[in-house]
């Protein structure tokens, strides 16, 4: 007896329909992608115990003819392509020709259908792939499939279904981003006898989504997005970085060319998107993203969408394009929703805000007695947190070293900043006071445990983290000298000899060795004495507390640890210096420390978290503090 036999046709049915119909929430799918294949304009869907015992589609779409019903029915029968060539440019939701006949093979099923130029509608009978009857009878123009008793004749796949109220979710969800990809369309739901989704068809998406998510959806921290590219355009919404309730959570959808896709290219790329901001809400440090609705539309030839039965994912001729598009599209959409977010506090630092309320005598007044701390003008001073190379500042810094701390002269320095030297008789100038309260108004930050500095804005408190932000300013400089931008060091009066220890892996010598000219780059002047040693001449600037060249071993055990997460040695060695070499939390700041700071970071090119994703600012409204002490609900 041979071991190899054809399979029964039976078998073959129920193979090809576990392949399409994974759960009531499949069938739903392909009957409504043929009504909307169809031209529908009206939809109706019921459904009893989660799909599970009834599921009906009714649609008021072309219909068919007796011979095309019959047709539909069978095998790789369909009406979208015809040639080889029309499957690279399918524009259609469904055209494998698979759907109906594998739903018929596991239920019972009955197909009612007419065109206009029948005068009665054809009806068709089948009961688990089997034809029981066909008939003439009464319809209107359209199509009515009734499916009932869902793999009741096959128990092992039954029984891998769901709760009633689980099934009716995934169906929920279906119809929900199907009415939203079709707002011309009106869409009905009716579960168990009642109706539970109604959608009338409507002028455009924004009405549609406005009905599905509720009125306040586009007021609710949601971010727009609307790029094009060489023919490939990207739309839709993202979330912004507010914490929020759970309700949204599932509300992540992908869609491609008006089919609803679960993309690993372009889920990937949203998920790096929002990874330099993933300590800033709950949802990120659940290892997930805010939600996100995108509509991504690509020419037909640029996509292949006959990879998967169900037509559940696709593939993409150019999958580094795609997902370099949607990533840029979202980090500049994030950037912007951050810049947004800290614009006031940006204005409040560069002095032109109120400036240009005052009158000329105020300005004037203004401008030569109570001057507005800017980077240029305390530079001198504090060299170490001034970074002359960030985009945007001063590049006349000096090239030598003065320490960030003097805590004497810096207590001479807050008084005469804070009351400038005056004649007597200029205090009872008429402005005087007045310049004296815009001034608070301009800067008064002030620290909380020496870790954090607070700033009043006009929108209420903003909150920065002093070692995050100087770390964050420190990592943007000595990238941009990787980049070529001169070093500034300091010479060690007497070489240091520092010896690597074993502890320090044997990888990072090697790649020590290897980019020593990049470690010149961003300040160090190293040379190879013998076995594990190096001779360390000059430091960078920044390591003002250099520890007897301890430090540069906690820079080494830094680089180590960061490339365990990452192969760029520049970036890891720009994050590791501007870890060690940042103030740290404790330490105190002056005032004009402190406005230096604020300065600097917000000359950043990403002034919002630090280099390893921590946020370091934070802005509280009075609104929240309203909340806080129930003064509005």
């Amino acid at each position: 007896m041979p071991k190899i036999h054809i399979l029964a046709e039976e078998v073959r049915n129920q193979i090809a329909a576990g392949e399409v119909i994974e759960r009531p929430a499949s069938v739903v799918k392909e009957l409504v992608e043929n009504s909307l294949d169809a031209s529908a304009t009206n939809i109706t869907i019921a459904v009893d115990h989660g799909g599970k015992d009834l599921i009906q589609v009714i649609d008021n779409g072309a219909g068919m003819s007796e011979d095309d019903a019959l047709l539909a029915l069978e095998r790789h029968a369909t009406s979208k392509i015809r040639r080889l060539n029309d499957i690279i440019n399918i524009s259609s939701l469904g055209f494998r020709g698979e759907a109906l006949p594998s739903i018929a093979s596991v239920c019972r099923f009955t197909l009612i259908t007419r065109c206009d130029s029948s005068p009665l509608a054809m009806r068709i009978d089948f009961s688990d792939g089997k034809l029981l009857e066909m008939s003439k009878t009464a319809s209107n123009t359209g199509t009515s499939i009734t499916v009932k008793s869902l793999f009741k004749n096959i128990p092992a796949r039954r029984k891998f279904l769901r709760s009633d109220n689980a099934e009716l979710r995934h169906i929920l969800k279906y119809v929900h981003y199907q009415a939203i990809l079709y707002p011309q369309v009106s869409f009905k739901l009716v579960v168990d006898g009642k109706e539970r989704l109604s959608y009338i068809a409507a002028p455009d998406r924004v009405t549609r989504m406005a009905e599905v998510f509720g009125s306040s959806f586009f007021t609710d921290d949601v971010i727009a997005i609307d790029n094009e590219l060489e023919g490939y355009t990207l739309s839709g919404y993202i979330f912004g970085l507010k914490e929020r309730s759970d309700r949204w959570l599932e509300m992540r959808y992908i869609f491609i060319n008006g089919r609803f896709i679960n993309d690993k290219t372009i889920r990937h790329s949203v998920i790096t998107a929002y990874k330099p901001h993933i300590l800033k809400t709950r949802y990120l440090q659940k290892g997930s993203t805010p939600p996100y609705i995108l509509f991504l539309e690509i020419p037909p030839a640029q996509i292949d969408v006959n990879v998967h039965p169900a037509k559940q994912e696709v593939r993409f001729r150019d999958q580094q394009k795609v997902h370099g598009f949607v990533l840029d599209t979202l980090s500049r959409a994030l950037s912007g929703y951050e810049n947004d977010k800290f614009a006031s506090a940006k204005l409040k630092f560069q002095g032109s805000a109120k400036l240009d309320e005052l009158t000329d005598i105020e300005r004037d007044f203004y401008k030569n007695k109570v001057q507005i701390p800017r980077y240029s003008e305390y530079q001198k001073e504090f060299g170490n947190l001034y970074q002359d190379e960030i985009p945007g500042s001063s590049s006349d810094s000096p090239k030598h070293v003065i320490p960030i701390f003097n805590a004497e002269k810096a207590r001479e320095d807050e008084q005469l900043e804070i009351i400038p030297d005056l004649p007597n008789d200029s205090i009872s100038s008429p402005g005087f006071n007045v310049l004296l309260k815009r001034e608070e108004e301009y800067i008064n930050p002030w620290q909380l445990h020496n870790t954090y500095i607070f700033i009043q804005i006009e929108e209420g408190l903003v909150i920065i983290d002093q070692h995050a932000a100087h770390e964050r300013i420190l990592y943007e400089k000595l990238i941009h000298r990787s980049g070529g931008a001169p070093a500034v060091r300091q010479k060690l009066i007497v070489p240091l000899v520092v010896d690597i220890p074993p502890y320090v892996s044997q990888d990072i010598k090697e790649l020590v060795e290897k980019n020593l000219s990049l470690l010149e780059k961003v300040g160090f002047s190293l040379k190879s004495f013998s076995g594990d040693s190096l001779v360390v001449e000059e430091i960078p600037a920044e390591l003002s507390d250099w520890q007897g060249g301890k430090i540069f071993i906690e820079i080494l055990k830094q680089l180590e640890a960061e490339l365990e997460v990452s192969n760029d040695f520049t970036d890891s060695l720009a994050k590791s210096i501007a870890c060690k070499a940042a103030i740290k939390a404790g330490d105190p700041l002056t005032r004009r420390e402190m406005l230096d700071l604020i300065n600097n970071l917000f000359a950043c090119n990403t002034p919002y978290f630090c280099p390893h994703g921590r946020p370091l600012i934070i802005k509280m409204t009075m609104q929240d503090f309203d909340k806080k002490f129930k003064r509005i609900l």
